[in-house]
């Protein structure tokens, strides 16, 4: 339940009695169903984390943490042997493909803008390499990726070796404009925050307000806007450079900054 960060698990017969809850991470995404050598196992997508979560299906212990080495995993399929799991990289523009009788990844393939689900089809390419049809991505590969960390003493915190950022913003280049997404995370639960733009790398002084939100009880939240975004924040084309902030509050009245663009 990407709401709550928790997945729940039904009885499949009649009356469909809830089984157990699992609490698996903000932004829970999708779930599938692997059966290989070793068991039956359940995959969760955990978007926030930017992990996927292994659990057995028979006691619902998680038995692994995997982390997918991109932003925001979202859709999940299971190879039709069941020795391989796929997962999209929402945020990162990726598929990475994961060995499940050693739960690590083997590798990721570039794939274009906002992967969001999968099908794995067993034997789709009896003959031949499978390439006959394909075609360049085009703009649909082109975005930029960029990161929101918490303040520190009223500055851009730095994170420590392998600690993960907790929000992941992509601008899906559409030409003039960018679809900007920002997967957040680490916020209050159930709160009014706002993403906006700011002149200063503190987040200081006036803001440009860009979208309000509202997490949801993980504190996480995905949120959507569109304009000329990367131009900004990049300072292109004789336009002063601005920094992505999100502050708690409204458009209107607003409080202190709390997760701004890491430099």
């Amino acid at each position: 339940m990407k709401d709550t960060g928790k997945t729940e698990v039904f009885d499949a017969r009649p009356p469909f009695s809830i089984l157990k809850t699992l609490d698996t991470g903000p932004i829970t995404n999708h779930v599938n169903i692997v059966h290989n050598a070793k068991g039956t196992f359940a995959y969760a997508t955990i978007g926030g984390l930017n992990e996927v979560k292994v659990f057995r299906t028979d006691n619902f212990t998680q038995v692994a943490t995997i982390p997918v080495g991109g932003a925001l995993p979202h859709g999940i399929w299971p190879s039709g042997d069941g020795t391989r799991i796929y997962t999209g990289l929402e945020n990162g523009d990726g598929l990475v493909a994961i060995n499940t009788l050693t739960n690590k990844v083997l590798g990721t393939s570039p794939i274009g803008q906002g992967c969001q689900a999968i099908t794995y089809v067993p034997n789709a390419v009896p003959s031949g390499t499978g390439t006959q049809g394909l075609t360049s991505l085009g703009i649909a590969e082109q975005a930029t990726h960029l990161s929101l960390v918490p303040l520190k003493n009223g500055k851009p915190a730095k994170l420590a070796a392998g600690q993960q950022a907790p929000t992941s913003v992509s601008l899906f280049d559409q030409g003039q404009v960018q679809v900007l997404q920002a997967a957040v995370t680490g916020l209050a639960p159930k709160h009014s925050y706002v993403l906006a733009l700011s002149s200063d790398p503190n987040g200081n002084g006036p803001l440009e307000s860009l979208e309000a939100f509202t997490t949801n009880q993980a504190g996480a939240a995905i949120v959507n806007t569109v304009g000329p975004i990367r131009q900004v924040v990049q300072g292109q084309k004789n336009m002063a450079r601005r920094y992505l902030v999100i502050v708690p509050g409204t458009v209107q009245q607003h409080g202190t900054p709390m997760q701004i663009q890491a430099q």
